[in-house]
């Protein structure tokens, strides 16, 4: 067994809506516990019923965790993390390169880098930064 690294995020009363947006995006198996659903159900305040406790999105090569986070205490978005997501095709990058970026912003257009064929940094419609790149081998 190896050691793994996932990506958690915390949104802000709209982690379903931010997962199954994902989901749509880059595919995989998605699961999602409300409040309601989950063993603490009856210490959930009234209203928070319907909040996303725990979601996990499982696709070839990588994960991500998320949650609604603790209810009354808004999470503060931080520039210092984004999520690096490697591509298999150009055509790969640009597509879901496009499709993460609408209603967020772009940093970086998708294009073509020393490093990479397709390179871009944006900033999705959640908040969430992402750098999807499709990578041509690194010089020994």
């Amino acid at each position: 067994m190896s050691n793994t690294l996932t990506s958690y995020l915390i949104f802000n009363n709209n982690c379903r809506e931010a997962m199954n947006f994902y989901h749509g995006v880059l595919g995989g198996d998605l699961k999602v516990m409300t409040m309601a659903d989950s063993p603490m159900k009856d210490q959930v305040p009234p209203g928070a019923e319907n909040l996303v406790m725990h979601a996990f999105l499982q696709a070839d090569g990588f994960a991500i965790m998320a949650s609604d986070g603790m209810v009354g205490a808004p999470p503060v978005n931080g520039d210092s993390v984004q999520l690096a997501l490697g591509v298999n095709s150009t055509e790969d990058a640009d597509s879901i390169f496009g499709k993460l970026a609408a209603g967020g912003s772009i940093q970086m257009p998708i294009q073509e880098t020393f490093w990479a064929h397709r390179y871009g940094q944006l900033t999705d419609k959640f908040g969430i930064h992402w750098m999807v790149s499709y990578n041509k081998p690194m010089p020994m």
